[in-house]
């Protein structure tokens, strides 16, 4: 991703969401680290917005609050004609090593049944999903590189140009093997 000359924007919010989560789960700080495996500190900068987490930090503090990913991560919906987010607004996850960055494209009140990303993977970078559910399907579109996708116990790389569709009811990963970042498309069919 190239940075232009404007002034680049702060990317979302998530703290006072997980905030607001877990006072209504009339949980402290200390009870919220025991039950997700995050420390109090972290929790209390991640709140604070003084923290940037990562994909796999947020999924384990929404799963601690009986929450969803999505929910977290989402833009509230108003009541505007239009949403115009620029890059560095979008909100964007990251892979438990922050090489693997994917940009969500989609909309809260899709995400039950479409998820859509953008995603660059640095070489070496892996991005490790849990199964999705019965009868989901993955559609990955490489615009650059190459990448690896193994799926249970079966593997298939594609190149650029290339999508790939694949079952996803089964643990899986996205794997950058070339020597250069890879970008592209996910849409995710749950």
């Amino acid at each position: 991703m190239q940075a232009n000359n404007s002034i680049m924007e702060a990317p979302p919010k998530v703290g006072q969401e997980i905030q607001r989560l877990r006072l209504l789960n009339n949980l402290t700080l200390e009870q919220l680290a025991s039950k997700s495996g995050v420390s109090k500190s972290i929790l209390s900068q991640i709140e604070r917005d003084r923290s940037n987490p990562t994909l796999a930090t947020i999924w384990r503090i929404t799963k601690a609050l009986e929450s969803q990913l999505e929910d977290v991560l989402a833009v509230k919906e108003g009541t505007k004609c239009f949403e115009k987010l620029s890059q560095n607004a979008t909100p964007e996850v990251t892979s438990e090593d922050s090489q693997f960055r994917l940009r969500i494209l989609g909309i809260l009140s899709t995400v039950a049944s479409v998820q859509w990303y953008e995603f660059t993977a640095e070489p070496g970078a892996e991005l490790v999903s849990e199964a999705h559910g019965n009868g989901s399907i993955e559609n990955v579109t490489l615009c650059k590189g190459n990448l690896c996708v193994i799926v249970g116990d079966e593997t298939q790389s594609i190149c650029t140009g290339e999508t790939l569709r694949f079952r996803t009811d089964v643990p899986h990963r996205l794997k950058n093997e070339g020597e250069v970042v890879a970008h592209g498309f996910m849409v995710n069919l749950l």
